[in-house]
């Protein structure tokens, strides 16, 4: 079985290296795509890879899917097995992980690894020849649904940090791309989600709001459009919009009714209008699907978490509304809830 890295690279040269470093020792093959480099990037690649190393050259067109699509498909042409992508900014840590075994053994098509703070996965190895294709110009998505999926229990992968400037840069970029791409492909519900990503990023709440809605009107993956909502109603925060914010957490319950966060977020918001009992009464509907004291381990769910929102975020709503409803021994409860919880969650952080 052959294990091939790709990672798209342009003038990278001050990160390239510690990609490479992160799965070197136990790849077959460093798959690196120049996709328009002018400094050092090659270099250090074949310093970091040495005979590992295979170059290709794909003339950069604005489209990251196109790009993705590229590197897999050299990696099958160089007799790859399995794929991984590998991004100049990540690094991956196997953490004691049987990669090799779960390999040769692994009926998926696709297998995703948990990012460091275990909020969302990505699709990391690839079986080749891959039997899907990439699809967007920007948060490119691969149908993993179509090959079968399973996320490590062990692997992680992290991104380095971005500076502001670095960020104001992307977020323009993808707003520019996406806001161009929903126009060509008005029935697909992803990019008005990450269209209104890029703009909440950016400020433009309004904007943000309609396209997140605009991705949840389309009823798409019901994950996904529950999320929007989510992410709508944080914005209807930001603006002082509380009661649409909560009619709007509850538009989301609909559509998927095991995302805890948002009767947290309606919690949070109803506490916001000065509507105590309200926010009570949502907090405790969050809790039963949450992880503390809840069932929310058993909803499959593949990213898109608020982990403080899936253990003490309840409780810190109710300790205040219950105090203000007068409550007090209620909030009392609630206060130590909320401490234990947040214990609990700092200790599964540090142990995962």
């Amino acid at each position: 079985m052959k294990l091939v890295s790709t990672t798209l690279t342009g003038n990278n040269e001050a990160i390239l290296a510690d990609a490479l470093r992160s799965v070197v020792d136990w790849v077959d093959a460093c798959l690196v795509i120049d996709t328009g480099v002018t400094d050092r990037s090659l270099e250090i690649a074949r310093e970091i890879a040495g005979d590992k190393l295979v170059l290709r050259t794909f003339r950069w067109v604005n489209d990251f899917a196109a790009a993705r699509n590229f590197a897999l498909d050299a990696a099958h042409e160089i007799q790859g097995d399995w794929a991984l992508t590998l991004d100049t900014d990540e690094r991956i840590d196997l953490r004691g992980e049987d990669l090799r075994a779960l390999l040769e053994t692994a009926t998926e098509g696709v297998l995703m690894v948990m990012d460091g703070s275990g909020t969302y996965a990505k699709e990391r190895f690839f079986r080749l020849p891959a039997k899907a294709r990439f699809n967007g110009p920007t948060h490119e998505s691969f149908p993993s649904y179509q090959v079968g999926t399973r996320t490590l229990e062990k692997a992680r992968f992290t991104e380095l940090a971005k500076t502001p400037d670095a960020y104001q840069r992307k977020f323009e970029r993808d707003a520019d791309i996406l806001r161009r791409h929903t126009k060509a492909h008005p029935r697909d519900p992803r990019w008005f989600y990450y269209l209104g990503d890029a703009l909440q990023n950016l400020k433009r709440y309004e904007e943000a709001i309609r396209a997140y809605k605009s991705c949840a009107a389309l009823r798409g993956w019901n994950e996904e459009s529950a999320w929007a909502c989510y992410r709508a109603a944080e914005c209807l925060i930001t603006i002082g919009r509380y009661t649409d914010a909560v009619d709007t957490c509850a538009s989301g319950m609909a559509l998927h009714a095991g995302i805890a966060e948002l009767p947290w977020l309606a919690a949070f918001a109803s506490w916001k209008a000065g509507r105590a009992e309200q926010a009570v009464y949502w907090a405790r509907l969050a809790i039963p699907m949450g992880h503390f004291m809840g069932e929310g381990r058993k909803v499959k769910r593949i990213g898109f978490r608020n982990l403080a929102a899936l253990n003490e975020g309840p409780f810190d709503v109710l300790r205040f509304a219950l105090r203000a409803t007068g409550d007090a021994a209620g909030a009392a409860e609630a206060e130590r809830l909320y401490h234990e919880a947040l214990a609990a969650r700092a200790t599964e952080r540090s142990a995962g």
